[in-house]
């Protein structure tokens, strides 16, 4: 969606909203936005929200993601990170009246996922502690890896693009890409033949097969390669 054409987005409005909450886990009940952001100039591409309209018109026409340090944040990051992290960067200029924006909503605890695409830009999933609930960062921890492959298929879905399938040799196959977002998560092979009730060597084999076909030498290698790639 471009944010010129319907400011604020309204929940239900956009079908891509709805498709995105399907994809979120049950326990998941917290306010969140769904963010596209072009990591060479911070323009927002794309916007969808469950966060008060009074914020989302604010925070948009102000353009406030180019001094947000949670996005400058995700920039840099790979893997989730608590809004904690990146409060403690070193302020952007101008970054004032993003903070005096949050502070009138009360928008001071979340947790952010990212992922990263071949077009150079960003999709950001942030996670808002509305009650301030003590154990909202132990909830977010229990289902981390679950999150974080739905961004990946939800941002996958929103921008499908032929460049990622012809960067590599051959497709990886549905099998393939949940092992490798496992391993990404930092997963032993163990564990991940526990969740995908497979054998541990059926795990290596899949894996040996995703670092033959994003040519690399190591899985270690190609988590990183995937995650430039915008596909782990």
């Amino acid at each position: 969606m471009n944010i010129n054409a319907h400011l604020p987005i309204r929940p239900g409005q956009d079908p891509n909203l709805a498709n995105l909450i399907e994809l979120l886990p049950c326990e998941i009940d917290c306010p969140f936005t769904y963010t596209i952001i072009d990591k060479r100039t911070l323009g927002l591409s794309t916007f969808l929200s469950s966060y008060p309209l009074a914020w989302q018109q604010e925070y948009c026409s102000k353009a406030l993601y180019r001094v947000d340090p949670v996005v400058a944040h995700g920039v840099e990051s790979v893997a989730p990170y608590s809004w904690i992290e990146a409060f403690q960067r070193k302020p952007i200029a101008g970054q004032g009246e993003f903070e005096a924006l949050m502070r009138q909503f009360s928008l001071d605890d979340g947790y952010t996922f990212v992922v990263h695409d071949p077009q150079h830009r960003m999709g950001l999933l942030n996670l808002f502690n509305r009650e301030h609930s003590p154990d909202f960062h132990a909830r977010i921890d229990a289902i981390k890896g679950t999150l974080q492959l739905a961004l990946v298929a939800f941002h996958s879905s929103l921008n499908v693009s032929t460049s990622i399938v012809s960067s590599i040799d051959q497709a990886l196959t549905l099998r393939e890409q949940t092992i490798l977002g496992w391993v990404a998560m930092g997963k032993s092979y163990s564990e991940i033949a526990c969740i995908c009730d497979i054998r541990e060597r059926t795990v290596k084999f899949h894996m040996a097969n995703v670092v033959r076909k994003l040519d690399v030498q190591t899985a270690k290698q190609a988590v990183f390669e995937a995650s430039r790639l915008g596909i782990a």
